[in-house]
């Protein structure tokens, strides 16, 4: 039986496409927050009177905390992404002719980070509660653009230090694996 090996390339540009993958989660975290505390503010006031009232509320009052747990998994979120581009980066590795090109990439990634960082801090002022609960998504995108400096440092370290050697003991070992 024969495997069929992921083929994604990696690129300098990683950090720009993820990092729009990333603020997008942010603001769905954002807005799904903010409807589900509207939807919990209009729940307690439709079973104030209840018979059930504790129940319900003791429901409410677990799916918030549960949900607030998302906080704690976006450090993941951004460390798997990251590590999973540094791996198909080492996978792909670059030639250092291109190293020019890359610090055009640098700028525009920086300047896309920034760009991230503004639009999510519209949003920060926005929903100011749900702001206030997940204090692990603000630090991160209020800190992006440094994520992404250090994104693109050990991208480029990976891409441009590999040599011709380890191009060849990779690409063995991933034939003896796949065949």
């Amino acid at each position: 039986m024969k495997y069929q090996c992921i083929n994604k390339k990696a690129s300098i540009q990683d950090p720009i496409t993820v990092g729009a993958v990333i603020l997008s989660v942010m603001i769905t975290i954002f807005v799904m927050m903010y409807v589900w505390y509207a939807f919990d503010t209009n729940i307690r006031d439709a079973i104030a009177d209840s018979p059930g009232n504790a129940t319900i509320v003791d429901t409410l009052d677990s799916l918030t905390i549960t949900y607030s747990y998302i906080d704690y998994m976006i450090p993941i979120l951004v460390g798997g992404l990251m590590i999973l581009s540094l791996i198909f980066a080492f996978k792909t590795g670059a030639s250092i002719v291109y190293s020019f090109l890359s610090l055009l990439v640098w700028a525009f990634a920086f300047l896309m980070a920034a760009i991230y960082t503004n639009v999510f801090e519209q949003f920060k002022f926005t929903f100011p509660t749900v702001s206030a609960n997940f204090p692990i998504i603000v630090f991160i995108m209020d800190n992006f653009k440094w994520i992404v400096l250090a994104w693109l440092f050990l991208i480029s370290l990976v891409m441009f230090t590999r040599n011709k050697a380890e191009d060849k003991s990779l690409q063995g070992g991933l034939e003896k694996f796949y065949s």
